[in-house]
C-alpha cells in the first residue's frame, strides 16, 4: 500500500493505492468512490477489505477522500455531485499515468452517492467496469415531496439537514442539472448493482430504471433483509467478495 495524493482545482485530495504483490508489469487498477459524508474506508472499512481482496486477485485499488470528507481538502459544504465527477476524471488520469498501473485497463467502483458519482464518471471515461453498491440515483431523481421537504429546510436554515449533515443550495442547483440515467447510458460495459431489500434510498422504481438503463449488462444482486449499510457481517463479506470476483473478471 502507498500513499497516492492528488490534485485537482488547488485542492489535494489524498489516498492509498494497494498494489497487488509480484512480478512488476502494470497491472488493472479501480478507483473506489465513498458515499456522502464517508471517506475511503467506508462503513465497517469495507474499502479496506475490498481493496485488499482485489490486490490478491492482481487489481489495484485506489481508495480515495473526495474533496471536503476525510483528510483531503475542501469545504464539504461546497460539495456537489458534479464536482465528484471531475474529481473521478482526476483520479483516473492520476492512475493511468502511474507506472505500476495498465492505462487501459481502468475501472470504477462506489457506495451509495460515490455510486451515483461512478456511474456518471464512467459514462465519459474508458473504464473496464462499474461496482454499485446502493447507489444514490435518489439524490438527483427526489419526487416532488422530498424536493419541496429539501427546498423548505434550506430556505428556512440554510440547509437540509441529512443524517447530522448539511446539504446546502449548491448541491441543490447542481442536481438540477443531472439525469441520473439518460447521462450514465453511453457507458457500454458491465455493471455490478448491489442492494438491500431494506434499502430507503434505491427503491424498486428506481431499480427499473437500472434494468432500463443498463439492460442485459446489468448483474443485479439483492440481499434480504439490509438496509442501505448492508448491516450485517455476512452481507458485507459477500458484498466484498462478489465486487471483487466481479472487478477482477472485467480487468
Amino acid at each position: 500500500m502507498e500513499y497516492l495524493d492528488i490534485e485537482h482545482e488547488g485542492r489535494t485530495l489524498r489516498g492509498v493505492l494497494h498494489l497487488p504483490v509480484g512480478p512488476a508489469a502494470a497491472v488493472p487498477a479501480v478507483a473506489l468512490c465513498h458515499g456522502f459524508g464517508g471517506n475511503r474506508a467506508e462503513f465497517g472499512y469495507t474499502f479496506v477489505r475490498l481493496a485488499e481482496r482485489l490486490a490478491e486477485r492482481g487489481v489495484a485499488a485506489y481508495r480515495f477522500d473526495f474533496a471536503g470528507c476525510g483528510d483531503s481538502d475542501g469545504d464539504f459544504d461546497e460539495l456537489t455531485v458534479s464536482d465528484q465527477v471531475a474529481q473521478v476524471g482526476a483520479v483516473l488520469a492520476a492512475l493511468a499515468a502511474h507506472p505500476a498501473v495498465d492505462p487501459d485497463r481502468l475501472s470504477l467502483m462506489g457506495m451509495s452517492l460515490g455510486g451515483l458519482t461512478a456511474q456518471l464518471a464512467a459514462a465519459r471515461h474508458p473504464v473496464r467496469s462499474l461496482t454499485l453498491w446502493a447507489p444514490a440515483a435518489a439524490a438527483v431523481s427526489m419526487d416532488e415531496e422530498a424536493a419541496k421537504r429539501r427546498a423548505d429546510a434550506i430556505a428556512a436554515a440554510g440547509y437540509d439537514d441529512f443524517g447530522g449533515l448539511p446539504v446546502r443550495r449548491p448541491f441543490v442547483d447542481d442536481a438540477a442539472t443531472i439525469d441520473a440515467f439518460a447521462d450514465a447510458a453511453p457507458y457500454p460495459g458491465p455493471v455490478l448493482l448491489a442492494v438491500g431489500t431494506e434499502d430507503f434510498v434505491l427503491g424498486s422504481e428506481l431499480l427499473d430504471r437500472y434494468w432500463g438503463t443498463y439492460g442485459d449488462r446489468l448483474d443485479l444482486h439483492v440481499f434480504d433483509g439490509v438496509g442501505h449499510g448492508f448491516e450485517t457481517v455476512a452481507a458485507r463479506e459477500r458484498l466484498v467478495e462478489l465486487s471483487a470476483a466481479f472487478t477482477a473478471q472485467h480487468a
